[in-house]
């Protein structure tokens, strides 16, 4: 088994607690005061529905007011797209995290006598 970087261990427990931490907060029947995340999300979206009915009225030859409409729309989009990105990332860092647990346990289970395997009940090669 190659030697594992400690660095990137930390890193990959770092983006999965993040992860869980905003998928806690998006749930329902969180505390109201423990969802900063949802608190966000929700007043971005405010603004950009206010914006998307403000780009219906403005004139079309307010440039700088529409690019600031179109901003606010955007943010919001970005909000969802770095949840998403989170919650991906902190799904690859989980299946990394597994991958690297699943390999310990093989090169622990590896360097059993067979006496100790039939001890524990543990079969060389069998899949969980």
């Amino acid at each position: 088994m190659a030697k594992k970087d400690p660095i990137e261990q930390l890193g990959h427990t770092a983006l999965l607690e993040m992860a869980y931490d905003i998928q806690v907060q998006l749930e329902r029947g969180t505390a109201k005061g423990m969802r900063p995340v949802l608190w966000l999300l929700t007043e971005q979206r405010k603004k950009a529905a206010e914006a998307i009915l403000k780009l219906i009225l403005v004139d079309a030859s307010e440039e700088i007011a529409i690019r600031q409409l179109q901003s606010e729309v955007r943010l919001y989009g970005d909000l969802i797209d770095h949840c998403r990105a989170l919650f991906s990332r902190g799904r690859d860092a989980e299946q990394q995290i597994m991958e690297s647990d699943r390999a310990e346990m093989e090169d622990l289970v590896g360097n059993m006598s067979p006496e100790e395997r039939r001890q524990f009940n543990l079969q060389p090669g069998s899949e969980d």
